[in-house]
């Protein structure tokens, strides 16, 4: 153990599989679609609860939106990557795909804020000296501290226990 920190290795992730960074450079991740996803989602429910439009119109009895595919497909991408986090932050294409990753997942979600902080929790030294993980850190930390706009977590749709955010979420990790 002593060796290793005189190497310089101490605390370093390994090498992250191809398999993941093949995975993780086919997922169609979009940060503004997210957003408008989540948005349009949300207004629904808070027009719903509220029973009139901004101009006082009435509310349409239209079937609820799905949950936001692309929050959904990042919550499920991260549930898969979380293990092999700090390994993808090492390498240029997949950390540009984590970081992405990160602000989508941490938008909307104190949980994925857990996962993504436990997941480089024994990397941290390392990453930050790192040429590509410094970013992905940085990133973390920025939208771990950051507010969210809706905590999905909690966000109530009407449907109790069966509510699609929590289900989504909670079943993602």
């Amino acid at each position: 153990m002593v060796e290793d920190q005189n190497n310089g290795e101490y605390g370093r992730p390994r090498r992250p599989s191809p398999e993941m960074v093949s995975y993780l450079n086919g997922l169609p991740l979009d940060e503004n679609v997210a957003s408008q996803q989540a948005k349009d989602y949300i207004a629904f429910f808070r027009l719903k609860r509220s029973g009139h439009g901004d101009n006082g119109e009435e509310v349409p009895d239209d079937e609820p939106p799905e949950y936001p595919p692309m929050l959904s497909a990042a919550h499920a991408a991260l549930s898969s990557i979380f293990r092999e986090v700090a390994s993808l932050a090492c390498e240029e294409i997949p950390s540009q795909q984590v970081e992405t990753l990160v602000r989508i997942c941490c938008r909307y979600s104190h949980v994925a804020k857990r996962v993504v902080l436990s997941s480089l929790s024994s990397y941290w030294v390392f990453l930050s000296t790192h040429r590509f993980g410094s970013h992905v850190a940085q990133t973390a930390l920025r939208c771990a501290v950051a507010e969210c706009e809706v905590n999905l977590d909690d966000f109530d749709d009407g449907q109790g226990e069966e509510c699609e955010a929590r289900l989504v979420i909670h079943d993602s990790y």
